[in-house]
């Protein structure tokens, strides 16, 4: 009686082992193919914008274009495509450099 609850008991351990390792297995297959139809949105594919540095859509650079790069650049909002085709030095991403390039040219007018 020992011996068969010991078979039994190892037969239920191997097909839990398995079905375990094809979870793993199928999880990480998964998961490779999701990984390529991730698309990050680029600068050309969020086309152009009428004034460079205009975050807001209000038509002028102003202070609030610059509160909302520094903003954006602190991690307190995100970006979306319309503000990132406003990128004053169309690098792709609003940093205090934009904010402080958008000062920089306030003062001058």
């Amino acid at each position: 009686m020992y011996t068969k609850f010991l078979s039994l008991f190892s037969r239920r351990n191997s097909r839990v082992l398995m079905l375990g390792t094809a979870c793993v297995v199928s999880s990480f297959a998964i998961g490779i193919q999701s990984v390529g139809e991730v698309q990050p949105v680029t600068l050309i594919e969020a086309g152009s914008i009428q004034e460079q540095g205009d975050v807001d859509g209000s038509g002028s650079r102003d202070l609030q274009d610059v509160i909302i790069i520094l903003e954006i650049s602190q991690g307190y909002a995100e970006a979306t495509p319309a503000q990132l085709r406003a990128d004053p030095n169309k690098d792709g991403q609003l940093t205090v450099a934009d904010a402080l390039s958008i000062l920089k040219s306030l003062s001058l007018r």
